[in-house]
């Protein structure tokens, strides 16, 4: 098993630098803000009442995002779809947002032409290929990813251009409120995570490195709620990628009404699985009563958990904590399974047998 402060042997092992995407999070956001604020949308798509965010892997994890931090303040529905059609009840006052890294993922560019057919208010957001080509050809406002912070390439490390960039095009229909303030919060409160996380930090006093040792050799289960659900979401995604490590996620309060009856058996869940339950002094003080006892059931059926718990007191902050943490997380684990966090073999092997194009980046 390799040494985490090993730097020298972890950078060597980083190929393609997934760690310099790790560690830029913050500049992506900030990027993204800039490009994003000159894009124009025209009035008409304030007429809206419904929105549909539609993307496959790091590609729809900013709806997942978007949904945990607006779902519930929103005044009209709001569906993240992870599939090849619209639903039927979009009509030409539904926004659609087709979110596709490569250009070239074949679901959102489906629903693109769905949702040009059926007469929606839609918008792309990419680094170029045929969602943006198809935004340029029928002129509706698009996001054209330039991912300089994200030296990976990899549409799963390009959260900060996802996330904030379809923030921005919904924000632009007047749908949600979204400003420069609040970027400069989400920074600062990455950027101590960063401090405290990054590969120079030695294992004693790096939590990030402490939690992928637990992790190692491990099933995750990852818990949340609430604002964290799609930040969850999204490092579960990562430490499937990254760290090529089996892990799934479920929210609190559902969980609480089948999941602790199945931590029994396999008689092996005590040796090979682990929680990583998000905490927040911002969910509502029944869900945090929740966490406790949850975690306490998991202790007593002798399976071991993990906590983190973002420090800020904005939601959307802590969202950003918890990514910039889990990031760091899935990269730590990757180097402690002895392998590249970049390349995604089967899910590269799966679209060549498809016939799907892999995108420019590859």
């Amino acid at each position: 098993m390799i040494n985490l402060d090993d730097q020298e042997k972890l950078k060597n092992l980083d190929k393609k630098n997934t760690y310099g995407s790790v560690e830029e999070l913050s500049k992506q956001c900030v990027h993204a803000f800039e490009d994003a604020k000159k894009i124009k949308v025209d009035d008409s798509y304030k007429g809206i009442n419904k929105i549909v965010m539609t993307g496959m892997g790091g590609s729809g994890l900013g709806a997942r995002i978007i949904d945990g931090i607006f779902g519930l303040e929103l005044k009209f529905p709001f569906f993240h779809l992870h599939d090849y059609d619209l639903p039927s009840w979009v009509d030409e006052k539904t926004l659609v947002v087709c979110s596709a890294f490569s250009g070239e993922t074949e679901e959102p560019v489906q629903t693109a032409h769905q949702a040009l057919k059926k007469g929606c208010k839609w918008m792309t957001i990419g680094s170029g290929g045929t969602i943006i080509e198809l935004a340029k050809k029928y002129k509706v406002p698009y996001y054209h990813i330039i991912p300089t912070y994200n030296p990976s390439k990899q549409p799963r490390m390009a959260i900060g251009y996802s996330v904030v960039g379809q923030l921005m095009l919904v924000a632009k229909t007047g749908a949600i409120k979204f400003s420069k303030g609040e970027i400069d919060l989400l920074v600062k409160s990455m950027s101590k995570v960063v401090d405290d996380s990054k590969m120079s930090v030695k294992i004693d006093d790096n939590q990030a490195k402490q939690t992928a040792l637990k992790m190692y050799k491990k099933n995750v289960i990852f818990v949340a709620s609430r604002h964290l659900v799609g930040a969850a979401h999204t490092t579960k995604n990562q430490l499937n990628e990254n760290s090529k490590n089996f892990s799934t996620i479920f929210e609190i309060p559902e969980l609480n009404h089948h999941l602790m009856e199945g931590l029994r058996y396999p008689e092996s869940n005590k040796k090979d699985m682990i929680f990583y339950f998000a905490e927040s002094d911002l969910y509502p003080e029944r869900i945090i009563k929740r966490y406790k006892i949850t975690e306490d059931v998991v202790n007593q059926n002798g399976v071991g958990y993990v906590t983190y718990k973002p420090k800020s007191s904005d939601p959307l902050a802590q969202v950003f904590e918890y990514l910039q943490f889990g990031g760091y997380v899935s990269f730590y684990l990757s180097m402690l399974n002895g392998l590249d966090p970049a390349p995604i073999p089967w899910v590269d092997y799966f679209k060549v047998k498809l016939g799907q194009s892999l995108g420019q980046w590859k």
